[in-house]
């Protein structure tokens, strides 16, 4: 009688029988099963082999901020996974191999900590699967395609540098970048990053190893010779990108070169998205700010003595003016948060030139609602001791701002917009010095009548202080946006008060400050401004490297500054004016500021935290030229950031940005998504 065997069974061992021949022709077990499938798969996720160095910690950085899925494994650590075959790919299905990583990051690109065997399994894998490897920090020598830091060649310092980008670094993923990427150099006495230059070795045909260069420095005397910063080391098919300098993810560098760096090694398909948002808004529209005292060092109404007077800082309609053009030139809207009884209270005195400039020009603006007085909305305020303590009742309880009193300061400002004709979003807020918030230590809790008034007044999204509240978390039916506060002081119209100020807080009490930055060790002191020139000359270029950085880092979250720095010297607009300017400098057009609402900002902060839980029940990976993302089964559709080059096609809600498409997708359980890549995305297909 004929034995029943098993359709799978036959398959396996048919397998067996050609899987022997491929051996007797003098294969390896490996190479053999690799010969008999049909097809190739490689998951989205980045292998990252750590060994306590500069280089990945810069590169997970990245990822991190990117929201890019990847796997580290610390070299330095006893019983850490050994690299092999099985660990980098495996069989699945029937005659398909899976790379279980889409990419592969090293310290350099032969880790001591490596041994030869698992060095080997590397090369096979890439090799194979056509898998990128990043060399993340690296001494320039043959063994890259790259000669020795020397005849000519560089090694030390590159702060002050700029670094270019080629024509093949704009095709190999660095498009979004306009060409010159400079160095920081933040101080004089104090080497910020370290790095090697070096020129590339001439292409070999016997060996096919070439180097080609993707940014590149020029190399310290030695007649404009250009030195490799970053680029490509062919090695007969194998593709290292090489990195040749130290930098970290507080550098400008850093955040500007990373995502080229990504979208080469991952061909431009990776799980994560990454924008630059650029939204600011100006807060107290409608009413005064009082003055900061230059010669009592002490702002009027707050600190300073009752005998101190100083006018307070108004705009005017030739502010406005000027406001409108700003925005018309750059293309963006500065959300101004209005007072609405400001207005009324102004009014009620006589006429209000500005009240009434901005409401003829109504259309220009994004609205904001920022309550109608201004009221303080957490506990009632014992100014009695400075800073303030919270108002207690007889049994100890803090007493707070009631319920009607917030519900009234955010319904009226709500019918104020109604009646005047402003564009709000009626769900957005941002109360009176982000009041009614917990404010530690007087405020360990938030007042336990804002939840209700938000609920009861429609409010979704409610500003908060991200210095005090860098997360995001829910009260009532809204969402908290953080937003940036800036060192453009509400209290100042004129550079020089600016300037003064600034001395008041960073400066010792030996050179005439407070002394706060002694005592603070998250501060730094800092040698007395000259207020006739110390706001142009420090403070801008100072504080637009901070609102750079926070542009370019994948952060969802507005900054903020006041009416007051719209008036007089119009001390804010330096500041933007800058940090536009750098910006634009260094990115392309097909990647501008993303001036997004503060909604929007909201929704994207709360994709970016939710991912981080629901990221587990994705699996994607590329296969037959196209991008599949599946979600586990019985769970929810799950919004699921993707980045794919132009010319794919199917999938959905990504855009072009940046010279990719990117975005959040929506993955539904049963069909998922799938995505048709171009040809230019080279894993086996």
């Amino acid at each position: 009688m004929e034995r029943n065997v098993s359709w799978p069974g036959r398959v396996a061992a048919w397998v067996s029988c050609v899987g022997a021949l491929a051996l007797g022709q003098g294969l390896q077990p490996a190479e053999a099963e690799a010969q008999l499938v049909l097809g190739r798969r490689v998951d989205l996720k980045i292998l990252v082999l750590s060994a306590g160095d500069v280089g990945t910690a810069m590169f997970k950085a990245g990822l991190d901020e990117g929201l890019v899925p990847y796997t580290e494994i610390d070299l330095t650590k006893a019983g850490r996974p050994v690299i092999t075959d099985a660990f980098l790919a495996d069989t699945v299905s029937l005659f398909t191999r899976r790379a279980k990583f889409q990419a592969v990051v090293l310290p350099n690109e032969a880790p001591s900590q490596l041994t030869a065997a698992e060095l080997a399994a590397l090369d096979k894998f890439e090799r194979e699967f056509k898998i990128r490897q990043l060399d993340s920090y690296v001494y320039p020598s043959p063994a890259v395609g790259l000669n020795w830091p020397a005849n000519p060649g560089y090694l030390g310092p590159m702060d002050g540098k700029t670094a270019t980008i080629t024509a093949a670094g704009k095709a190999g993923g660095f498009g979004y970048l306009n060409g010159n990427v400079p160095f920081e150099d933040l101080s004089p006495t104090v080497s910020e990053t370290y790095g090697y230059l070096a020129v590339p070795l001439p292409a070999d045909a016997v060996t096919k190893r070439s180097f080609t260069t993707f940014a590149s420095v020029t190399i310290p005397n030695a007649d404009n010779a250009q030195g490799a910063l970053l680029g490509v080391f062919n090695d007969n098919g194998r593709e290292h990108m090489v990195l040749t300098s130290s930098m970290n993810q507080y550098q400008l560098q850093q955040q500007v070169l990373f995502n080229g760096i990504l979208n080469w090694l991952t061909y431009g398909v990776h799980l994560g998205t990454e924008k630059s948002f650029f939204t600011v808004h100006i807060d107290d529209v409608f009413l005064d700010d009082a003055r900061w005292s230059a010669a009592n060092n002490c702002t009027v109404g707050d600190d300073c003595p009752a005998t101190v007077d100083e006018p307070t800082i108004l705009m005017t309609p030739a502010d406005v003016d000027y406001l409108i053009a700003w925005q018309n030139r750059n293309g963006i809207k500065l959300d101004l948060a209005y007072n609405g009884g400001g207005y009324t209270a102004a009014t009620a005195l006589g006429p209000f030139p500005l009240g009434d400039k901005l409401l003829q020009n109504r259309s220009q603006f994004r609205w904001l609602n920022h309550t109608n007085d201004h009221l303080y909305l957490g506990c009632v305020q014992d100014f009695s001791v400075a800073p303030f303590k919270c108002a207690t009742n007889a049994s100890g309880a803090i007493l707070w701002a009631s319920y009607q009193e917030i519900y009234d300061q955010i319904r009226n400002n709500q019918v104020f917009a109604q009646q005047k004709g402003l564009a709000i979003a009626n769900g957005e807020l941002v109360t009176g010095e982000h009041s009614g918030l917990r404010r530690a230590p007087q405020e360990p809790s938030d007042n336990p009548n804002l939840a209700r008034a938000f609920t009861n007044t429609g409010i979704t999204v409610v500003g908060s202080d991200n210095s005090r509240e860098p997360a995001q978390r829910i009260i009532g039916s809204a969402r908290t946006s953080p937003r940036y506060p800036m060192s453009v002081y509400y209290n100042t119209g004129k550079k020089s008060e600016a300037a003064d100020e600034y001395n008041w807080i960073y400066t010792s009490t030996a050179n005439g400050g407070s002394g706060l930055c002694e005592n603070n060790p998250a501060s730094t002191c800092i040698a007395p401004l000259d207020t006739a020139t110390g706001y142009d000359s420090y403070i801008v270029p100072y504080e637009a490297r901070v609102m750079l950085l926070h542009t370019v880092s994948n952060s969802p979250r507005s900054h903020y500054a006041h009416q007051s720095n719209l008036a007089e010297d119009r001390i804010l607009y330096p500041v933007l004016d800058k940090t536009l300017a750098d910006y634009k400098g260094l990115c392309a057009t097909n990647t501008p500021g993303v001036n997004a609402t503060m909604t929007q900002l909201s929704t994207e902060m709360r994709n970016q935290t939710t991912w981080q839980t629901t990221r587990s029940r994705i699996t994607a990976y590329i296969q037959n030229g196209q991008l599949k993302v599946t979600l586990a089964s019985g769970t929810a559709a799950t919004l699921t950031p993707v980045t794919v080059p132009t010319g794919t096609t199917g999938g959905n809600a990504v855009s072009a940005y940046g010279g990719y498409l990117t975005g959040w997708s929506s993955t539904p359980w049963l069909t998922g998504q799938t995505y048709t890549l171009p040809s230019s995305v080279a894993y086996p297909r």
